[in-house]
């Protein structure tokens, strides 16, 4: 399944009634005011505190690694001592006994566990560096999604504002045609009924812009900030990718894979780790020092092999669990593809969806403004139903709001399938 660009021009028509309704771009751009989707991720990667936590992960896990470097390196340290004999029977012998001596100890070698120790570690840290990124994008993703649910919210109030007016303007000419005599007054009550329920849909519509502005505070991490103009510059295209193309990506950008084949690798040095077990450890210990009493120094060293002959029926079960562990990490990497998999069908599905619907949607609208536009003429010259016109109001303020969910709809499917393939900054308008 395609969708094609032989789309672009009945897109291109939707997205132009559209931005009739907004300002242009080139004003939208010279307003500091004006809130843009790009400030808007910016302000969200800066604050979001889903983000600053992945971040401080990583450093955790950056002290890790560096702690389990340490053992690479020796230890020393100093130590003083002082002992008071009882008095002997010799009156001459020293009873206060000073002594200091430095100490160094340093594992020369486990043969392999220290090594895999480590990169043990480093792949955990790689693992967590992945997870932050896809923290990052799934803060973007919401952030476009409040972004675009907050024009199509406020695109709606439009809609009713104009309904408002039309159903103002109709009770101003039910009234006059009753007044003359050629309209009775269940017209003028018919059109004011409708008026009011026209004022309570712009009141919902209104709330409705006030709900999205507080979530897209939510998204962006922030809870302090006035609301403003957003830029409404929306670019409504239509996609070459297939699905097969679009899966594909996803397999190759996901940092959630990454993350776990991470994790794989980091699993595979524990199993070696506990393997190893049954090998030796080579220690080096050495002293050096000087007893204050008798001007004695103290110099010794040490290098001993430490061989494990019987770790007492643990070693076995260690090396089981890890092997266990790995495999869980390896059928969890196949479930997360068999869910971003789907993931992009449903993405890439749903635009296509969004497309189709805006064209239909465009013809739809034409219509009713047209059948509108009849029932106005029918209703002036005295043909036409007070039934007749209310209807053709409601089909049209219908149609434009479908019309303009759509093209909303056709934005937020094109950032999901953005994020299903891992290219968060795809499909930017």
């Amino acid at each position: 399944m395609r969708y094609r660009k032989n789309g672009a021009a009945v897109l291109g028509i939707g997205a132009f009634v559209l931005l009739g309704m907004f300002q242009s771009a080139v004003a939208q751009q010279s307003d500091p005011e004006m809130l843009t989707l790009q400030q808007a991720e910016r302000i969200a990667l800066e604050n979001h505190p889903g983000i600053r936590a992945a971040k401080e992960r990583v450093k955790v896990q950056e002290a890790v690694v560096t702690r389990t470097k340490a053992a690479w390196y020796p230890t020393a340290g100093v130590r003083g001592s002082y002992e008071n004999k009882p008095v002997t029977e010799n009156p001459n012998a020293d009873k206060n006994l000073f002594s200091t001596s430095g100490q160094v100890q340093w594992l020369v070698s486990d043969f392999g566990r220290r090594e895999g120790n480590i990169r043990r570690e480093e792949g955990t840290l790689e693992a967590r560096r992945f997870l932050e990124k896809t923290s990052a994008e799934d803060v973007v993703i919401a952030v476009r999604r409040a972004f675009f649910n907050y024009l199509r919210a406020e695109a709606l109030v439009r809609v009713e504002q104009d309904t408002v007016k039309d159903r103002e303007t109709l009770v101003r000419q039910a009234q006059g045609f009753f007044d003359v005599g050629t309209r009775p007054k269940i017209d003028v009550a018919r059109a004011e009924a409708s008026l009011f329920a026209a004022k309570a849909g712009l009141i919902a519509a209104q709330n409705g812009v006030r709900i999205a502005w507080a979530r897209l505070k939510s998204a962006m991490g922030v809870s302090r900030f006035p609301e403003r103009r957003v830029a409404s510059d929306v670019n409504v295209r239509p996609s070459a990718l297939s699905l097969e193309d679009a899966v594909k990506a996803a397999f190759e950008s996901r940092t959630e894979l990454m993350e776990f084949q991470s994790r794989l690798k980091a699993q595979q040095e524990a199993i070696d780790v506990v393997k190893r077990g049954r090998m030796p450890r080579l220690r080096f210990n050495g002293q050096y020092g000087r007893r204050l009493h008798n001007d004695q120094d103290i110099i010794s060293s040490t290098l001993t092999l430490e061989v494990p002959l019987f770790p007492g029926f643990t070693l076995k079960p260690e090396i089981e669990r890890a092997v266990r562990d790995h495999a869980v990490i390896k059928a969890q990497l196949e479930e997360q593809q068999q869910r971003i998999a789907l993931e992009v069908e449903e993405a890439f599905l749903n635009l296509v969806e969004a497309g189709e619907r805006i064209r239909a949607n465009e013809a739809q609208t034409k219509s009713a403004k047209e059948n509108l536009d009849l029932a106005n003429g029918r209703y002036q010259v005295g043909v036409g139903s007070i039934i007749e016109i209310t209807e053709a109001q409601v089909i049209n303020t219908r149609a434009q709001t479908d019309h303009i969910r759509s093209i909303y709809d056709h934005k937020v499917a094109e950032a999901r399938l953005a994020r299903a393939m891992g290219r968060g900054s795809e499909f930017s308008p």
